[in-house]
């Protein structure tokens, strides 16, 4: 979008959309008004700096995190394990390609800095990551020609000029699920995030395929609780709920969606007055940096945040590179891995 399409759609002249961005006092306010709308309708956000960027390209590369449930006084990133360890990778990558990473965080009622960075053209690719955006933003943005890669958004792509990566998440709650039912367990629980994620509705999916390949049925209203999927205080309430209301029947192991949430599973079955392994077992999914510490260390289907930052960031360079449709417009990252720790115990062996 820019001034002669917003002059074309206010029916006046260009140098009249001009005026009005520039303040100048001979417009009716009248026409004024008509710009203004069409203005704050388009979501343009005109910037000085971009007319002495035509015909340049941006180095610069924005990593929007999106946040809807944050409060005001919230802190984003450092609370979730895998953006602190995706975003120095991100950084790394780009800077050895002569691009910077501008990192913005994106709550409710600040979508539209996506659009003000893009047509500012303070930068020239877009990563979208964290909570699921509404298809309507995800369509605005994609009419719009922005290059974007989405990160566990979309299973399709809608246009070339957006990719859609997606971590293999099937296969992590397969793996989870398999290492329980393995060993011997048949009361199992899982807690994972919002229902709305394709991160959560995939790796449950997977996790239950599991169960049912193993013959282990999964009674989704007893075993199932969604919490918080990147908040640490979300995995320890959403475990407590499970545990209080089957305090008579009580899983013999927990399956934790996240590695954020893994951490505060582990707590929660601590300050209920059990032990881990010998009254629940426990596994995550994700690798997080004190599963080896914990007393016991815990059980974990790891990912690469280094292998997604290298997808994400190498697919969007080449996106905002090549003037031409991208050849492969949706990508699935297959690395995943089991690493057992003494946090599950086999049933029938001695405790």
């Amino acid at each position: 979008m820019n001034s002669a399409e917003i002059a074309k759609l206010a029916h006046v002249s260009r140098t009249t959309v001009s005026r009005v961005l520039n303040g100048h006092a001979n417009v009716s306010e009248k026409t004024r008004r008509r710009v203004e709308a069409v203005i704050q309708e388009q979501h343009y956000f005109p910037d000085a700096a971009a007319r002495n960027l035509v015909g340049k390209q941006s180095r610069v590369l924005g990593l929007f995190i999106i946040d809807l449930g944050a409060a005001a006084d919230e802190y984003t990133i450092s609370r979730s394990q895998f953006f602190y360890d995706y975003i120095p990778y991100a950084i790394d990558i780009a800077s050895r390609h002569g691009y910077n990473l501008l990192t913005t965080i994106l709550r409710a009622g600040t979508m539209d800095d996506v659009d003000r960075l893009f047509q500012s053209r303070s930068i020239s690719g877009g990563i979208l990551m964290g909570d699921h955006l509404g298809q309507d933003l995800l369509d605005r943005f994609s009419a719009r020609g922005y290059r974007l890669v989405l990160f566990n958004q979309i299973r399709r792509s809608p246009s070339p000029n957006v990719l859609a990566v997606n971590y293999d998440n099937f296969k992590c709650g397969r793996l989870a699920g398999e290492a329980l039912a393995e060993r011997g367990h048949v009361r199992i629980a899982h807690v994972t995030g919002e229902p709305d994620k394709l991160t959560v509705q995939d790796r449950l999916e997977g996790f239950e395929s599991a169960l049912a390949s193993a013959g282990v049925p999964f009674d989704r209203g007893r075993y199932l609780e969604y919490g918080a999927f990147n908040r640490r205080s979300g995995g320890y309430e959403a475990t407590l709920r499970l545990l209080q209301r089957n305090r008579e029947h009580l899983p013999t192991a927990v399956c934790a969606g996240s590695a954020t949430m893994l951490m505060g599973t582990f707590q929660a079955i601590r300050d209920m007055g059990l032990r881990i392994p010998e009254d629940i077992s426990l596994i995550g999914i994700d690798e997080a940096d004190a599963a080896v510490y914990t007393t016991p260390p815990l059980s974990v289907v790891s990912t690469s945040c280094e292998e997604i930052a290298k997808l994400t960031v190498a697919r969007l360079m080449a996106l905002v590179e090549d003037e031409g449709e991208a050849p492969v417009r949706e990508y699935v990252i297959p690395d995943a891995a089991l690493t057992l720790r003494s946090s599950i115990r086999t049933l029938n062996q001695p405790v």
